[in-house]
């Protein structure tokens, strides 16, 4: 009895220490979303999935009817939160997630045929609006004119404190993109209602003064406006709905994905940018 006991712990034991690895490999996800792998999905009835998505959407489905009903659940569950397209991370106690699909999960990118019907706009799969802005040597560009390379495009402030954590791991991710990949990847960071002179400042004092930060316009805290090409202005909430928020657009000028708030590590987003900047743009 005493060895059967013993035996059941030792399964118990282990299927926890799985539980919590598997939880910690788990890409782009929040500490929330490990929580409920380890805690309550690791726990949950059989004929069980779990879906995540690239930009940390997640979602999981236990006691369907079958192992085909828990899978079609889970990916309803989290495309539900996502516009990118979700994958399957695990099914009952089986990891199931395939490393080497995941950075193409962005595709697929439209062509330059399929760009005459596409409208402009923030979703997934449009043609991003033509916001005007100086960089800072003082010259007057704008993000149509960037087509032919993938584009980053984020929205921040200093006072901002989401931006503000989120600075160091996005410093780290232009120091990659730039020597692995140079100049084909454009990096647009602009400040929100506050002059840029608080941005660099900010920056300078932080050791962030690496990235090449831009001009939005913005000239004051009340200012909550972003500048278009041809003289009209957008309300910047129409594009960021929440600061920091984040586009990757492809070299049609596409966005292939985007984000409302901060990231944990840009870094893993590395792969991803890769394959936007080798296979978009044909």
């Amino acid at each position: 009895m005493k060895f059967i006991l013993s035996y059941i712990l030792t399964l118990l034991f282990v299927s926890n220490v799985l539980a919590d690895e598997m939880a910690e490999m788990i890409p782009h996800v929040s500490k929330k979303a490990q929580q409920s792998y380890q805690y309550n999905y690791a726990y949950a009835n059989m004929n069980r999935a779990f879906a995540i998505a690239p930009g940390g959407a997640w979602a999981w489905s236990a006691g369907e009817e079958n192992i085909e009903a828990a899978k079609r659940v889970a990916l309803e569950k989290c495309h539900s939160f996502s516009e990118q397209t979700c994958t399957l991370y695990a099914v009952n106690n089986e990891t199931v997630f395939d490393r080497s699909e995941w950075s193409r999960l962005w595709r697929p990118y439209k062509t330059h045929q399929q760009l005459k019907n596409t409208a402009v706009g923030i979703k997934r799969g449009e043609i991003f609006p033509d916001l005007e802005y100086k960089d800072l040597f003082g010259n007057v560009k704008s993000i149509h004119e960037l087509k032919g390379k993938v584009v980053f495009v984020h929205f921040w402030a200093c006072w901002c404190p989401s931006c503000q954590y989120e600075f160091a791991s996005l410093t780290e991710f232009y120091r990659i993109i730039k020597d692995t990949m140079g100049d084909s990847v454009e990096f647009v960071i602009l400040q929100a209602r506050e002059p840029i002179e608080w941005s660099l400042a900010w920056a300078k004092k932080n050791n962030f003064d690496i990235l090449p930060l831009s001009d939005s316009g913005a000239k004051s805290e009340d200012d909550d406006e972003f500048y278009l090409k041809g003289g009209k202005k957008i309300k910047d909430r129409k594009i960021a709905k929440v600061f920091p928020t984040s586009y990757v657009l492809d070299k049609h000028g596409v966005v292939a994905f985007s984000h409302m708030g901060s990231i944990e590590n840009w870094t893993e987003y590395v792969a991803f940018i890769k394959d936007v900047e080798i296979n978009s743009g044909k």
